[in-house]
């Protein structure tokens, strides 16, 4: 009987390993979303095409997590294996979220991005060895990440994602997307021209954004 008993809690181990080595990824989904934003904002950048009494108002294509748990990107440590087919942009994010905690091989990265958009960044990045060596701390400094928001801007899909440090700091950044065949790819964009809706969305979502979009 004892035996038995041995041989039921391996197995139900092995099921409970088995459930949390299964990959996981916040649900992709794109809407029609309106960011309103107070324009008494601190540092807030003026936009008057898009000004409605107090308020900038944006409609964007997108997604919004207003709960934490649903943007949440797997990390290995809890189960994530390290490849996807990359068919949305969170897929792609935690490869490279498991890129960055894998030593950030510089392969790996490469391989996550548009040639087309990316080449002279990646060729900056990993430049040199000093340059290599600060990307490297930076990246590997990252424990986490949750995705906040997504929306299609200029040809391509914008994330915005906060990053969690060792430290306990974080950090919100944005992350360009763009679709090859049927690949998310990251992006090294650069938009040629200051766009306020931009600025005003990043200082807004380090605010309370819960009742503001929608």
């Amino acid at each position: 009987m004892r035996f038995l008993k041995i041989i039921i809690c391996l197995a139900a181990l092995n099921f409970a390993n088995e459930l949390k080595a299964e990959n996981t990824f916040p649900v992709f989904t794109e809407q029609p979303i309106k960011i309103s934003i107070p324009t008494n904002m601190p540092f807030y950048q003026h936009d008057k095409a898009f000004e409605v009494g107090s308020n900038v108002v944006y409609s964007v294509t997108g997604q919004i997590f207003t709960n934490a748990a649903d943007g949440h990107i797997q990390t290995t440590a809890e189960g994530f294996s390290g490849k996807t087919d990359e068919s949305t942009p969170w897929k792609t994010l935690t490869e490279l979220l498991a890129a960055y905690q894998n030593g950030n091989q510089e392969n790996e990265i490469r391989a996550l991005y548009d040639d087309e958009t990316s080449t002279n960044f990646l060729n900056m990045v990993y430049g040199s060895e000093q340059m290599k060596a600060r990307f490297r701390t930076m990246t590997g400094s990252i424990t986490g990440m949750q995705v906040i928001m997504g929306f299609d801007y200029s040809g391509a899909f914008l994330g915005e994602v906060r990053l969690n440090y060792k430290d306990g700091t974080y950090q919100e950044m944005p992350f360009y997307f763009v679709l090859k065949a049927d690949r998310y790819k990251l992006s090294a964009f650069q938009d040629k021209n200051t766009n306020p809706m931009l600025t005003n969305i990043g200082l807004f979502l380090n605010k309370d954004r819960s009742q503001s979009l929608h």
